[in-house]
């Protein structure tokens, strides 16, 4: 589900992510193919999705066969996928969006908006607070303690996060015992996110997560296939999750901490999100995106920081900044990025373990490149 796992395995111990669409051109369609050939080289299962979105509009880019209702065919952008943690900058921008509305303060305590039945863990007489868990300075641990144990004696490996409700939270909340002072340092983690999707449905008196984030985000944005819950119709468009060994998966489905990686989603509608998050796209979310994307904390890498969960990578992009976050669940992998300085953002969506986040930086090098090289578009 992050930039550290590398393969099926690693992500559920560890989470525990040929024609063209829209305006392309022959010669962008031979730059994506020559960076992502060897990427499908030994891969026959493999589906991907490539979109990219530019001042001019949108490319979407299908490679291999996806098999839907009994036929094989060419992914698109309206093939849905499992996007894992990129679900997290949702969480992120729907945080500052209740900040911004005044419903809650970052520096507030977590705590102050949680049931009575959840308790969250102090140290040194300080509490988390909103930022803490956003930025993933909260302490908590990257998932619950013996939840990687837990799903390997009970054969929930294929869906680790299918039988962990809010009476396993609690219990979770309830013992344990932060190993450092919270805000000292950056750690990545899932159960923080999840926790904070969970709190700011409280704060809201939503029905859940999902409901607050479809009524906040998802329909202001005009997302028409991002959901955690698929229609009917939509499930016809799902393709199946792959392991390692390009075996048919399980998909993943959340009880409780749907905040930190339940969604699902198509590259059009996060080609739209892309776009609101640039700026490019007039929403009511713009403030929001702002505040999400500002860069609160550093993490551990060099020139990189956190905002609300979204992350940015000093330098990264012809000498622009990336603003970025990927995504990894049993059989999917996933990746989005921006250089909002060169107007130019990328999606990468697939239904296999394999990492995208190099052919992705390559990818949106290659698109800020034609952005502002000799005889650039601008």
């Amino acid at each position: 589900m992050d930039a550290i796992q590398q393969n099926c395995l690693t992500a559920i111990l560890t989470f525990l992510l040929l024609p063209v669409v829209g305006l392309g051109t022959a010669p962008d369609r031979a730059a994506i193919d020559e960076l992502v050939k060897p990427f499908l080289k030994d891969k026959p299962y493999l589906a991907l999705v490539v979109g990219i979105t530019r001042p001019e509009g949108h490319q979407v880019f299908g490679y291999g066969e996806v098999a839907l209702e009994g036929k094989k065919q060419v992914p698109d952008k309206a093939t849905i996928f499992e996007i894992g943690s990129i679900t997290k900058i949702f969480t992120g921008t729907l945080l500052a969006d209740r900040v911004l509305s005044g419903v809650v303060r970052l520096d507030d305590p977590v705590q102050k908006y949680l049931a009575d039945d959840l308790t969250v863990p102090r140290r040194d007489e300080r509490a988390i607070t909103w930022l803490h868990l956003a930025t993933h300075t909260s302490s908590l641990p990257r998932v619950p303690p013996f939840f990687v144990l837990s799903a390997l004696l009970k054969g929930e490996t294929y869906n680790p996060y299918d039988k962990y409700d809010q009476a396993a939270l609690q219990r979770t909340l309830a013992s344990l015992t932060l190993n450092r002072p919270i805000g000292s340092r950056f750690e990545y983690s899932n159960l923080g996110i999840g926790l904070l999707g969970l709190a700011l449905a409280q704060a809201a008196k939503a029905k859940s997560y999902e409901d607050l984030l479809m009524q906040r985000m998802v329909r202001p944005l005009g997302l028409t296939d991002t959901r955690m819950q698929l229609s009917a119709e939509q499930s016809k468009r799902f393709a199946p999750g792959h392991d390692k060994d390009g075996k048919p998966t399980s998909p993943w489905t959340f009880a409780c901490l749907q905040a930190c990686g339940g969604l699902r989603s198509t590259a059009r509608d996060l080609l739209l999100f892309a776009d609101a998050a640039m700026g490019r796209k007039k929403t009511p979310l713009a403030d929001a995106f702002r505040m999400a994307q500002q860069p609160w904390r550093e993490t551990c890498r060099k020139g990189e920081s956190v905002g609300l969960c979204w992350f940015r990578q000093e330098q990264a992009i012809s000498k622009s900044d990336m603003l970025w976050h990927n995504g990894a669940t049993g059989g999917y992998r996933s990746f989005l990025a921006l250089a909002p300085e060169k107007g130019v953002g990328i999606v990468l969506l697939s239904n296999s373990p394999h990492a995208l986040d190099a052919l992705g930086v390559a990818i949106l090098k290659k698109m800020a490149e034609e952005e502002n090289g000799p005889g650039s578009r601008r």
